[in-house]
C-alpha cells in the first residue's frame, strides 16, 4: 500500500546505486581497474602475504560506503587464504569518524591486530595498530599533466638556467627556482612513471612527495618520547632549496586533499591538474579567502572562555598527547574545557552543548577543518587555539598554519619551555587583571571569566560558605573579582531549568520485582 505520505514497500529492494556498484565490480575502486579481477584490484595476494608474515590473527577490512558492494568477494578471497593459519577477517563499514582515516575504535572493539584500509586515505599516521593501505587506481595522462602544469606555472618560475642571459631582469630574483610534485593517492600506482617523466622533462630542480607504506604500526608516543611519529608522506623541496623557493604541483581532483595542501602551504604558489578535465589552474589566489574565514573563527575563539575539545579519531598518532597539552594550556589561561567524542560531526550534535562557546577539533589532515556555517559555534584547529590563547596582540602568520598534530605539539612544547621563566609573573598579572577585553567580532567590551578548574589559584582564595554562587577574591588593589563556575552560571541564566523538583512532597514508591524472561515469553506467561 502506498500514499502521498509513505514510501512504497518495493523501495526497500530497489537500490540503483548499489546495483551500479556491483555491476562496476573492481572498477568502482578506480577507472584504471576496468576488466581486472577482484583479487588483483584489491591486492588480495599482497594483503595475505603481509598477514601471514606478521602472524596476525584478527584482521579488520575497512571499506568506505562506495566499495561495500565488493566487500563480500574480497572478504571471501582473503579468508580462504588465511584460514589455515587460524586467522579471522572481519568487514568494517560505517566508519566511526570518517572513511579517510583508519577506524581504530572499531578495531579495538574486535579487537583486531591488523587493519586493511581500502579506498581514499588522508595518510595521517596512527600508532594503535599496523595498517595496510589499498588505494584506488585512476587513469592519468602523465605527459599531458607535465605540459599543462609547466605552462600554467611559467610566470611564477625563473627563466630556466639554459635560457638565462647576462644582466637579466631583476624581477627574476623574486621568482621560484624549484618544483615539488604532490599527487592524490589514487595516482600513487603511477608514482614511478610520474617521477621518471617529470624528472626528464623539467628544466628546474624537482622533488616528489612519495607515499611511504608502513609495514608495522608507529611506535606509540609513550615509548618514543618526544620523537615525531613517522610521516606517511613528506613534502620536501629539491636539494639546496627551501620550500619557500618552490612552486607546488598537485595532481588530482578538487576535494579535501587539495584544500589541505592549499592551506598548509599558503606561502607557496600552488597549481593543480585535473585528470578528468585535462586542465590546470592556479589555486594560491584563492587561499587568502579560505584563510580569512579561519581568521574570523580565531577572533571568535579569542573572545571565548569555555571550550570543547572534540576527539576526531582516537587512533591518530600523538592525539592523546596533544589533547593533554591543550587542556594544560586552557587551564593555564583559566579557561574551562570539556573533552567530547561525538563520532561524525553534525550541527545537531554540537548544538546540545550550549554552554560551550568554541569547539576545537583534533582531527586528521583532511577532516580537521570545518568551515560550514550550519554550526551554532565556531570550530577551530589546535594551532588556532594556541594562537587564540595569546590574545588579540598575537600575530597571524598564514604561512605557519598547520593541521599536523606533531607540528602543533612541537610548537606548544617550545612555547611552554620559553614561557616557563616568566610564568610566575604573568600568572600573577592575569589574576589581577579585570580590565574589560575588546571583542574583535562584536566591537564591544566584555568581561573575562576566570575558571579555576577545581584547583587553588591563589593564596588569596577564601573558603566558600554555603549558598555562595561564586568564590569572592580580592586583588592587590582591594577590588572584588569572581571566580566563575561554568555549569552553575549557565543554569542560573536559563529560564527553564528542567522539570519541577518535588523533593519530600511525594510518598516513596514500593520496590517490586519486575518481569523476567524474554519478549517472546516471560516467566508468568508460560
Amino acid at each position: 500500500m502506498t500514499d502521498a505520505f509513505s514510501t512504497p514497500a518495493e523501495h526497500a529492494f530497489d537500490h540503483p546505486e548499489i546495483e551500479a556498484a556491483v555491476e562496476a565490480g573492481p572498477s568502482s575502486l578506480g577507472d584504471a581497474l576496468a576488466g581486472v579481477s577482484i583479487e588483483e584490484a584489491f591486492e588480495v595476494d599482497d594483503t595475505v602475504s603481509r598477514i601471514l608474515a606478521g602472524g596476525f590473527k584478527t584482521i579488520g577490512l575497512q571499506f568506505p560506503d562506495e566499495l561495500l558492494p565488493c566487500s563480500v568477494q574480497v572478504f571471501k578471497a582473503i579468508q580462504k587464504a588465511i584460514q589455515p593459519s587460524g586467522a579471522q577477517a572481519y568487514v568494517l563499514a560505517d566508519s566511526t569518524y570518517g572513511s579517510c582515516c583508519p577506524d581504530v575504535l572499531s578495531c579495538l572493539h574486535l579487537p583486531a591486530d591488523f587493519l586493511v584500509h581500502y579506498g581514499h586515505a588522508c595518510l595521517t599516521p596512527t600508532d594503535a595498530l599496523p595498517v595496510h593501505y589499498v588505494f584506488p587506481r585512476k587513469t592519468l595522462d602523465v605527459e599531458d599533466a607535465m605540459v599543462k602544469l609547466l605552462s600554467a606555472s611559467q610566470d611564477e618560475l625563473v627563466v630556466p638556467p639554459s635560457e638565462q642571459v647576462e644582466g637579466g631582469d631583476s624581477a627574476e630574483s623574486e621568482k621560484k627556482k624549484g618544483i615539488v610534485v604532490v599527487w592524490d593517492v589514487a595516482f600513487d600506482w603511477l608514482a614511478e612513471t610520474i617521477q621518471k617523466t617529470f624528472s626528464a622533462k623539467s628544466p628546474y630542480p624537482i622533488s616528489f612527495a612519495m607515499i611511504q607504506r608502513p609495514t608495522s604500526a608507529s611506535v606509540p608516543a609513550t615509548e618514543r618520547g618526544r620523537e615525531k611519529a613517522p610521516a606517511l608522506r613528506s613534502i620536501d623541496p629539491p636539494t639546496g632549496l627551501s620550500l619557500d623557493e618552490c612552486v607546488i604541483w598537485y595532481i588530482g581532483e578538487e576535494g579535501r586533499s587539495q584544500l589541505n595542501l592549499q592551506m598548509n602551504h599558503a606561502g607557496s604558489p600552488l597549481f593543480a591538474y585535473s585528470p578528468s578535465s585535462r586542465s590546470s589552474s592556479a589555486l594560491h589566489p584563492h587561499t587568502s579567502r579560505l584563510l580569512s574565514r579561519r581568521l574570523f573563527a580565531l577572533h571568535q575563539a579569542i573572545s571565548s572562555d569555555i571550550f570543547g575539545l572534540i576527539v576526531g579519531n582516537v587512533g591518530l598518532a600523538s592525539s592523546k598527547e596533544l589533547l593533554q597539552q591543550l587542556r594544560h594550556e586552557l587551564k593555564k589561561a583559566k579557561k574551562k574545557s570539556y573533552t567530547l567524542s561525538v563520532g561524525r560531526l553534525n550541527p545537531a550534535k554540537l548544538a546540545n552543548f550550549e554552554t560551550i562557546e568554541c569547539f576545537v577539533l583534533v582531527g586528521c589532515a583532511e577532516g580537521g577543518v570545518v568551515d560550514s556555517k550550519d554550526f551554532y559555534r565556531p570550530i577551530i584547529t589546535p594551532w588556532e587555539l594556541l594562537l587564540a590563547l595569546k590574545g588579540p596582540e598575537a600575530g597571524w602568520d598564514p604561512s605557519k598554519w598547520t593541521l599536523d598534530i606533531e607540528k602543533v605539539l612541537e610548537v606548544a612544547r617550545a612555547e611552554e619551555s620559553l614561557s616557563s621563566e616568566t610564568e610566575t609573573k604573568e600568572t600573577q598579572d592575569s589574576e589581577d587583571d579585570d580590565t574589560p577585553q575588546f571583542d574583535l567580532v562584536t566591537g564591544t567590551y566584555r568581561t573575562r571569566k576566570f575558571f579555576n578548574n577545581g584547583q587553588q589559584t591563589s593564596s588569596k582564595q577564601i573558603e566558600p560558605t554555603q549558598g555562595m554562587a561564586a568564590l569572592t577574591l580580592r586583588n592587590n588593589d582591594f577590588t572584588l573579582s569572581k571566580l566563575e563556575s561554568a555549569g552553575s552560571n549557565y543554569l542560573a541564566s536559563r529560564e527553564w531549568k528542567g522539570l519541577e523538583a518535588r523533593y519530600g512532597m511525594d510518598e516513596p514508591a514500593v520496590l517490586e520485582e519486575g518481569r523476567s524472561g524474554i519478549a517472546r515469553g516471560y516467566e508468568e506467561e508460560k
